[in-house]
């Protein structure tokens, strides 16, 4: 029995080995194997969302103080040049533009918003976009440092060329003047052509090729007025005139309309969901605001006149930016103003009843409570207006 019990259990040993791991240890391993590839695939979604969490929050926050910046420094510099308010009565301003044989007229840059009636020549106007951004065009003359008006002691003839002035002093070849008459609204832009001083006159003839000088016939078949006696000779330079909008793809578009001709467009910030802005206003002949209003209707800012143009001495604005990634779950809910105003959104700014915020409605998008936004805002005073006593 011994002699043949050891070559026994070594063959059987021997078979055991060969045979490998069992299923059953197989199964195990898997197992194991799927359970570390889900932790490791969880940590690394994790890290990835936080990733993108944090790379589209920085995106919303660049996008939104690129946009703020750009628009404070341009109303700051609102009025620059327009240091005589008798610019504010112009409700019908006649502008012309030759280049190359083609004419433009009126000068878009001289063309009146929706939100400032029929003025021409308004600071900063807002237009009131509803339950949208509201829209904000700035206007200044390239010539900051301005002029004292003069004033015209002869009726100017619809057809004359020339202008005889109180003074002209200030005024030189090429300037761009701007002649008002306040009691009929009535204002024409010319571009001198010779500054006489000895007889005090402002020449402009028309021709060349750049001209902002139409011709008699021009003038007359577009039914340009004539001026009387005591009209106001403005010197404004070239004048700047950009817009500032919002568009379906949440980008801030600048439209710059200061070359006569097809205005220019560039994207200023992209990720700028709602922008709102409010008129701080002065009581007439004074300088300090005492209240803020929305350009609506409902307050009566919706539209200006030669005398709440000249009240208008700051802005307040609000800018929404928004992240771009969508959040799998709500991550943002309605915010409610002390006045009891429900905002769609993040409210603008701490309010009261009797100073209500503009409200933020971004319901338009049915998904707006899964994205996180950033909220800018600021208080921006029209120092050239402030300064020139407006």
């Amino acid at each position: 029995m011994n002699t043949y019990s050891r070559p026994r259990q070594i063959k059987a040993t021997r078979r055991s080995l060969l045979r490998g791991m069992s299923l059953i240890e197989t199964m195990v391993g898997m197992v194991i194997g799927i359970l570390v590839t889900l932790i490791i695939a969880q940590v690394w979604g994790n890290f990835e969302n936080q990733k993108q969490r944090t790379v589209s929050g920085s995106s919303a926050q660049t996008s939104g103080l690129l946009a703020l910046t750009g628009l404070e420094q341009d109303i700051r510099s609102a009025g620059g040049g327009l240091a005589n308010s008798s610019a504010f009565a112009c409700t019908n301003t006649y502008s012309y533009y030759e280049a190359g044989g083609n004419v433009v007229s009126p000068i878009p840059a001289y063309a009146s918003t929706p939100a400032s009636g029929s003025l021409t020549m308004v600071p900063v106007t807002i237009t009131d976009g509803g339950a949208g951004s509201d829209a904000l065009t700035v206007k200044r003359g390239s010539d900051l440092l301005g002029g004292i008006a003069a004033a015209s002691v002869a009726s100017m003839p619809a057809t004359s060329s020339v202008v005889d002035v109180s003074s002209t002093a200030g005024f030189a070849d090429d300037d761009m003047i701007l002649v008002v008459e306040s009691g009929t609204g009535n204002c024409m832009l010319m571009r001198l052509t010779q500054v006489m001083p000895g007889p005090k006159k402002l020449q402009f003839n028309p021709g060349g090729p750049t001209s902002y000088n139409p011709g008699n016939t021009f003038r007359t078949d577009n039914g340009w007025p004539s001026f009387s006696t005591g009209a106001e000779v403005v010197k404004v330079g070239q004048l700047i005139s950009r817009s500032y909008t919002v568009n379906n793809s949440n980008t801030l578009v600048l439209t710059d309309s200061t070359v006569p001709g097809t205005p220019t467009t560039s994207v200023l910030a992209t990720d700028i969901v709602k922008i709102k802005a409010q008129y701080g206003i002065a009581n007439v002949g004074s300088q300090d605001v005492n209240a803020w209003v929305n350009a609506t209707a409902l307050t009566g800012w919706n539209t200006l006149n030669p005398v709440s143009a000249k009240r208008i001495k700051a802005i307040r604005l609000v800018i929404v930016a928004r992240s771009a990634k969508q959040e799998a779950a709500n991550v943002t809910n309605t915010c409610t103003n002390v006045s009891g105003n429900v905002n769609n959104g993040p409210c603008a700014w701490p309010d009261s009843v009797a100073d209500p915020a503009p409200l933020i409605d971004l319901s338009s998008d049915p998904a707006w409570r899964q994205y996180r936004y950033r909220v800018y805002q600021t208080i921006i005073p029209m120092r050239n207006v402030i300064w020139a006593g407006v």
